[in-house]
């Protein structure tokens, strides 16, 4: 019912739709002009394309077809990617299940439940389509990869997904500082010949409009209704608390909160990386780990967050419950909360909730934005208190039997 009913065809995929038609029709110039018309006729959409412009020749095959049929076989593509995503993780995870047969068929039941309720999977139809679910692809590859040091597959993996999603530079930059000096060298090497050609096809003035795009992009936050970063709590608070005679108090207040939040993210990265090195675990878990944790500096970091981005945070979510034997009562309760907070990521639950919420009802505005932002905000409670636990799990013996190639582990 995703793929046949046509929602969304003037939302996320008329922005990639009509980038591949603008690079199709030879209107370069135009391509973060989402005003301008192409070829003579009317734009799909009006959304602004966020993608560096090299990545705008991923969606010229869109341009093939009818939008109609585009829209379609854009859907078709998110299925195909969540399927060969939900493969990849369940084989890799299911390895850090018990060897007893009921508890392996537990687990996968269990893991097709959760990729069923798991709401931000299903935004992606009710927008038209979405290129997170190929982002998601892409990061589960490269996290394969990554464990087993297979580095210039894993660099590639992740400078191709920020490539697609450039908001995801924060994870590349924390993998980057995380992963040693052969990592790092494998990405700026692939970063500087996509520069170049970058360069060389679309010329630096469209770059200077990309660049210019991204600043003003960082430095905004979008509302709790498009929004499910931890900086909407920030919105909602200096909203209802700063209400003084100075017009100024709440922006001073929000920025200050802000602030709080971001310092709140670092000392937790911060305190997570300096604890996992006095851990002797096994080259495999030790990546894994620093690949999981690039992800929650992402989420946790990015001032805006649109509910189809914490399809990510399914990445770190299922290894928990695969190696829930490692874990105590309320840290299962903890994990399954940040599922069933999930749910509350639904567009069309969140499009009625806006539509009945007036701006001066402060309380439940707060409680509705915790309500959003309530995912991140569990595991950030998660990780706090329950660390130890995870700590513990990349000391299951399945790490052991990860197979790193001879010359790779000589390396």
């Amino acid at each position: 019912m995703g793929i046949v009913v046509p929602a969304g065809a003037g939302w996320d995929f008329a922005n990639f739709y009509d980038a591949g038609q603008r690079v199709a029709a030879g209107q370069l110039k135009d391509l973060y002009d989402p005003g301008s018309r192409i070829a003579g006729g009317a734009s799909q959409g009006t959304m602004r394309f966020w993608g560096p412009p090299i990545s705008a020749l991923f969606y010229v095959p869109l341009a093939w077809f009818p939008a109609s049929t585009a829209l379609v076989l854009f859907k078709i593509e998110n299925v195909l990617a969540f399927a060969a995503t939900f493969a990849v993780l369940f084989a890799f995870c299911r390895r850090f299940v018990s060897n007893d047969p009921a508890a392996r068929l537990r687990f996968t039941a269990l893991f097709a439940f959760l990729c069923l309720i798991f709401q931000p999977f299903w935004t992606v139809f009710r927008v038209g389509g979405q290129t997170t679910p190929t982002v998601l692809l892409l990061l589960t590859l490269a996290l394969i990869c990554h464990i087993r040091l297979r580095d210039w597959w894993s660099s590639a993996l992740v400078v191709l997904a920020t490539l697609v999603k450039p908001a995801l530079a924060p994870a590349l930059l924390c993998l980057l500082c995380l992963s040693g000096r052969s990592f790092a060298v494998k990405t700026f090497a692939l970063l500087a010949v996509i520069g170049l050609a970058s360069l060389a096809l679309f010329g630096w003035p469209l770059h200077m409009a990309f660049l210019d795009l991204m600043r003003s992009g960082v430095q905004s936050t979008f509302p709790w209704y498009y929004n499910s970063s931890l900086y909407i709590l920030a919105d909602a608070v200096s909203t209802a608390l700063g209400s003084g005679p100075d017009a100024a108090s709440p922006t001073r207040l929000f920025t200050a909160l802000v602030f709080l939040i971001k310092t709140v993210v670092l000392v937790t990265i911060v305190f997570l990386v300096l604890r996992s090195r006095a851990q002797r675990w096994t080259v495999a878990a030790r990546r894994h780990f620093t690949f999981v944790v690039s992800i929650l500096f992402f989420l946790w970091w990015s001032m805006t967050l649109w509910d189809h981005y914490l399809e990510l945070l399914f990445i770190p979510l299922i290894y928990l419950v695969a190696s829930d034997q490692w874990f105590s009562r309320r840290a299962r309760i903890l994990i399954g909360a940040m599922f069933l907070l999930s749910l509350g990521q639904n567009l069309i639950f969140v499009s009625w909730l806006r539509s009945h919420i007036e701006s001066d009802w402060r309380s439940l505005l707060l409680a509705v934005t915790v309500l959003k932002a309530g995912p991140l905000l569990v595991m950030l409670t998660f990780v706090w208190r329950h660390y130890p636990e995870l700590f513990d799990s990349y000391a299951a013996p399945a790490w052991n039997q990860i197979l790193i190639p001879a010359r790779e582990r000589r390396s």
